[in-house]
């Protein structure tokens, strides 16, 4: 009976919501993207016939700097395409910028399918990569903001977080396309085919973005925000899945144009005044670049660039065994993620899967840096230590999915102000691709000099990102995006100390309460103890 009413509340869920997770899938395929170049590289730089079209020696002394430099330089064109989405998305709006996002990148996935045509050199793939990096950092940026100003907050965590999903799906992908493409006979050892293909596929789930987001209607906050309130109504009621005259619909609408008043149309020196103009703004500016340093620095993408690398590292040799472990690696995350996000992320919260995720992921890299560093060369058969730490490996992935890789993209968007968020989000994706980039050129230097400090790096960050956690990030499942706001007014450390105790979470009295914090506008000192009061207050005289 209970597996019934549960299996009816799931159906029920899906027909409510079912235009804004649609909504949701078509702009994850974004994530896809760069999921998938991600997963690629590792695999392609690995390939003899890769090596054999560009002259490139694995023995060489400059091979490994050189790899770290084809990984990077995507990273270098993501960060200036995350800057640019300020810009972008602000002056054509978020689904104008995603079309034009994707269009670049199909662009550069053309140019590096076609690097090394009757040439060994690399320029036209370096080109091909920053191209294509610019519309994968356009495209970071833009899909959380998205996905996070169209969806109810009900289910705000769980779709902003299929960027994730389709993140991981991608780097899965590719990596089997990687392995089957070494394991294929079509192709001479030494064929370009074996690497080209791979990059040309990327273009399929580029595809499915461009098609799909001629579909979509454009943000309603974004179109409040340029006074075009007839076209939010409509945008609002659209995905809502009701008629313009729907009462939720007016109500909802009535917040979003309450909440912008006096703050629409504002330009970069204008939101960078805003962003600083007060503490709780300036706090949640800061947050968001804080969770996007610490997600770098949890060692996740190190594994996903470098993960036949890093398999042989810890005993597990030839190039077929490596890239099917890195495949089994990716399908592991897809699952965790998909998991995650049905059962954690609006349930567990983002506190708590964040500082599960923490603990879990420290274990894993303190166990495989230890390892590694009583037994360097690892050889076959595996002893159980070593089949542990490939185990680690593992496991380090299922707490990652549901923690510190989708819910940094959801609080990130979901905490940042109305006014101010293409702003929040273009500097807090700047600073993931750009320690991406420092990930991506400093890892195989550090493999190869001391790899069991590698993981031991990881593990330190783990735990300090964990700490972090705890003394300064709110709760913020299923508060809606006019009343976040409340949460960092007053003492913002102890507010978010105390949410650690479930049932002293802010979050819980907030969450049927919109325009709570323009309620409260003007309470300084004690604020977050009057709004909470006014708060309680309201919902007793419901």
């Amino acid at each position: 009976m209970g597996i019934s009413s549960k299996y009816r509340g799931v159906i029920a869920d899906i027909k409510e919501h079912r235009r804004e997770y649609v909504l949701s899938v078509v702009a994850s395929f974004g994530g896809m993207l760069f999921g998938w170049d991600t997963g690629l590289i590792g695999g392609v730089l690995t390939m003899p016939a890769f090596q054999n079209s560009f002259d490139l020696s694995p023995k060489s002394s400059s091979y490994k700097s050189l790899s770290g430099n084809i990984v990077s330089v995507l990273q270098a064109g993501c960060f200036f395409g995350a800057a640019a989405s300020f810009f972008v998305s602000d002056k054509f709006g978020r689904r104008a910028a995603l079309l034009s996002a994707d269009g670049i990148f199909l662009l550069g996935s053309i140019m590096q399918t076609c690097s090394g045509i009757g040439t060994k050199s690399l320029g036209l793939l370096y080109a091909g990569r920053v191209v294509g990096g610019f519309g994968v950092g356009l495209i970071s940026a833009v899909v959380p903001t998205y996905i996070g100003e169209m969806a109810e907050c009900r289910v705000r965590g769980r779709c902003i977080g299929m960027m994730q999903l389709f993140n991981v799906t991608g780097i899965a992908l590719s990596y089997f396309i990687n392995f089957g493409m070494n394991q294929s006979s079509t192709y001479g050892k030494l064929d370009p085919a074996r690497w080209r293909i791979p990059f040309a596929l990327q273009m399929i789930p580029g595809s499915l973005l461009l098609i799909g987001m001629l579909m979509q209607e454009e943000s309603p906050r974004w179109l409040v925000e340029k006074a075009r309130i007839g076209e939010a109504r409509h945008s609002l009621a659209h995905v809502r899945a009701k008629s313009e005259d729907n009462e939720d619909v007016k109500r909802e609408l009535e917040d979003i144009v309450q909440d912008f008043d006096g703050r629409e149309k504002l330009r970069l020196v204008q939101q960078l005044r805003a962003a600083c103009s007060n503490k709780s703004d300036f706090y949640r500016f800061r947050m968001a670049i804080i969770l996007m340093f610490w997600q770098q620095w949890t060692g996740t993408n190190s594994i996903n660039y470098y993960s036949p690398q890093i398999f042989e590292a810890v005993g597990l040799s030839g190039t077929s065994a490596g890239l099917f472990a890195t495949g089994i690696y990716g399908v592991v995350k897809i699952v965790c993620t998909a998991l995650g996000l049905m059962f954690a992320i609006e349930t567990l919260g983002r506190k708590y899967g964040l500082i599960a995720s923490s603990i879990g992921q420290a274990f894993s890299m303190f166990y495989i840096g230890i390892h590694s560093a009583l037994d360097p060369n690892p050889t076959l058969p595996l002893t159980s230590s070593t089949a542990l730490a490939l185990t680690c490996i593992y496991l380090f992935v299922v707490f990652y999915s549901f923690g510190w890789g989708p819910i940094p993209f959801i609080v990130s968007s979901e905490c940042a102000p109305n006014h101010i968020r293409s702003l929040v989000m273009a500097a807090a994706l700047m600073t993931q691709w750009l320690f991406n980039f420092v990930i991506a050129k400093i890892t195989p230097l550090m493999l190869a000099d001391i790899p069991w400090g590698t993981f031991i790096v990881f593990g330190v960050c783990s735990v300090v990102m964990g700490i972090y956690v705890v003394l300064a990030i709110p709760e913020t499942k299923g508060v809606p995006l006019e009343s976040v706001g409340l949460l960092f007014e007053g003492d913002i450390i102890k507010g978010a100390t105390q949410d650690m105790l479930p049932r002293k979470r802010r979050s819980r009295k907030l969450q049927h309460h919109p325009m709570a914090e323009d309620d409260s506008m003007g309470i300084s000192g004690d604020a977050g103890k009057v709004a909470t009061s006014h708060v309680e207050e309201d919902a007793g005289s419901r």
